[in-house]
């Protein structure tokens, strides 16, 4: 019930606007054969009776194969117009467009607009009427501009034009509180927050605001947004709405949300790669599933051959077939060579950042890209390190190219907050004794010289013991797995086992296990939440190791949920570009996208005692 109402309450801002879209009377035919059916149909359309009218469009189309496309666009035009999206879109999608004419192609790219500016995704809306191009009729020109128009309006100051329906709906008596969440939680949160804070000393519309900028505030993140709305409830009894009632309306409203209705997926081809592909392939399918099936969209997936040029083979060949959305490639070389690209042709999800992020944001179109980068940890642990009050630290990184861009972002972050790096060095990942570098990195052979120097001063021996230096509060370990299970105990008997020790989630093979990972008390590390058992996500890992093979080694159930990730991102990435605050509580991180191309991972930061992975709050 909460999505009728959702949509019904959308209704209220969009009929206007798509009836001052549809033409004004009759229209030419797509055929040039006249006959009184097709006029019939036109008189329908013309009188305003809009579903009718589509139902008469469909029951020709039936009749007529030759002419199904044509036909079966006008349905969906009417559709649109009688505020039936649902009916438009199925439409829509089983269009072929190559068999429409040249005025019906410019027609289904309006149309599709159109259903985009009635989704609430302004992006797509306005990427689709920039294809509307060249000399148009006049019915058509009218209709483009009334459409960019609208479009302009909407990005322009939407929140307080939706306000004004609210105001309206309060003091007219048709006010209810899904009205509320429907008219003003695709807006902006800032946008939201300024509304909330001009209007904050008006009784009658105040609590309203509360609810939807609560709501908007944890849109995408269910752990946290069913305690914000409890806690709203708590605050404004007076106004007789439950939480449970707002999530149910919410839940109905991401429900409703559209997903482009065919994705193209590039796959990793190399027989090298064959795993990761498999475990990209896995972690989308299981997102695909939770969809309920009418909301599924139709997935192609298609491996990259390991040749040059092939990545813009796919490319080509998914635009030509009128794909929706792109999702890959993985490999970076992949990725550069669609980067290089002028144009991005259209709606890109990559799964790697590219070697130079500038020329992503050089791209023109609907492009972004996420990726699993061990720098991006290690800049986060650099900022985690410095708000929990540390300053002074040092570096020991892994003697790799690895190790260094690691060690590098570290340095750059913390220097960068103020943090100071006291020294740094490298260590050899095939030799499992660290000694002799421990013993000059923490200062101990100058504390052995200065014992052997008083010894020689006062002519006889000294008991002492060597310290460790105390000029620094943290160590950041830039090594894998197995290198830390090494390091960590050594670090314990050179007499700094009580000094912090941060990395990146390399540190741990996969979810901390007490078993194994108790010679790592003591370390810090930014993990994702795939890997944190006691959550929703953890559940989801331990069912999907159980049904796919391969995910017990970290870096394939990583990719598993990062596959998993970027299928959802696809519907609300768009949203994300236009509010930099809306993330996504995904499997890999907290995903949000601050300058609109690079999807930014936010990790929560983890503490091993006795094994596990503790929280730090």
């Amino acid at each position: 019930m909460a999505a009728f109402r959702f949509q019904a309450a959308l209704a209220l801002l969009i009929t206007l606007a798509l009836t001052a879209c549809a033409p004004s009377g009759p229209s030419t035919r797509d055929v040039p054969i006249s006959d009184p059916a097709f006029d019939a149909a036109l008189e329908i359309e013309a009188s305003g009776r809009h579903e009718a009218a589509a139902e008469a469009w469909l029951a020709l189309a039936d009749e007529r194969p030759m002419e199904r496309d044509a036909l079966q666009l006008r349905a969906a035009e009417a559709w649109l117009r009688a505020n039936r999206p649902d009916q438009a879109r199925e439409l829509l999608a089983a269009l072929n467009p190559t068999a429409l004419g040249p005025e019906a192609v410019l027609r289904h790219r309006l149309a599709l607009a159109e259903l985009a500016l009635l989704d609430g995704d302004l992006a797509t809306a306005a990427w689709q009427l920039a294809q509307v191009s060249g000399e148009l009729s006049e019915p058509l020109e009218r209709r483009r501009s009334l459409l960019d128009d609208m479009i302009q309006r909407a990005q322009a100051n939407p929140a307080r034009e939706a306000l004004t329906e609210l105001e309206s709906a309060l003091y007219g008596g048709q006010f209810s509180p899904d009205l509320a969440l429907a008219l003003l939680l695709d807006h902006p949160l800032e946008q939201l927050e300024q509304l909330q804070q001009l209007h904050r000393h008006r009784p009658e519309l105040a609590p309203w605001l509360d609810l939807v900028v609560t709501a908007r505030r944890h849109l995408l993140d269910p752990a946290q947004l069913g305690p914000a709305l409890m806690e709203w409830e708590r605050l404004n009894p007076s106004t007789g709405y439950r939480a449970e009632e707002a999530l149910a309306w919410l839940d109905a409203w991401r429900s409703t949300q559209a997903m482009p209705g065919r994705i193209l997926v590039a796959l990793p081809g190399r027989p090298a790669m064959q795993r990761a592909s498999a475990a990209l392939r896995n972690g989308m399918l299981s997102a695909w599933l939770d969809l309920p099936v009418a909301r599924r969209p139709q997935l192609e997936f298609r491996e990259v051959e390991d040749r040059e040029g092939a990545i813009l083979g796919l490319w080509f060949e998914a635009r030509e077939s009128s794909m929706d959305f792109m999702l890959g490639p993985l490999e970076r070389d992949q990725v550069d060579s669609l980067v290089a690209l002028p144009d991005a042709g259209l709606p890109m999800l990559l799964l790697n950042h590219p070697s130079d992020p500038r020329a992503l944001e050089a791209m023109s179109g609907a492009i972004q890209a996420i990726g699993l980068m061990p720098e991006e940890e290690a800049e986060l642990a650099a900022v985690q390190a410095l708000v929990l009050g540390h300053q002074r630290a040092l570096v020991l990184t892994q003697s790799s190219d690895w190790g260094q861009r690691v060690g590098d972002a570290f340095e750059r972050m913390f220097e960068l907050g103020g943090g100071r790096i006291m020294d740094r060095a490298e260590y050899s990942p095939v030799q499992p004794d660290h000694s002799a570098l421990l013993e000059v990195f923490l200062n101990l052979d100058r504390s052995e010289a200065r014992a052997d120097a008083l010894a020689r001063l006062i002519g006889q021996p000294v008991e002492s013991e060597a310290q460790p230096r105390t000029d620094i509060d943290i160590i950041f370990l830039a090594a894998r797995a197995d290198d830390a299970r090494l390091i960590r105990p050594q670090l314990r008997f050179f007499g700094v086992g009580d000094l912090p020790v941060f990395g990146t989630s390399h540190l741990i093979s996969g979810a901390p296990r007490a078993s194994r990972d108790s010679d790592l008390d003591g370390v810090f590390i930014p993990l994702p939440p795939w890997f944190l058992d006691d959550t929703e996500f953890g559940r989801q890992r331990r069912i999907a190791e159980n049904r796919f093979a391969g995910l017990d080694n970290p870096t394939l159930s990583l990719l598993h949920a990062l596959g998993a990730d970027a299928f959802e991102l696809v519907r609300w990435v768009a949203r994300m570009q236009r509010d930099p605050s809306l993330y996504l509580a995904g499997r890999t991180g907290r995903l949000r996208l601050p300058d609109g191309r690079l999807i930014e991972r936010d990790l929560p930061l983890v503490e091993i005692i006795d094994g596990r992975a503790e929280p730090v709050r």
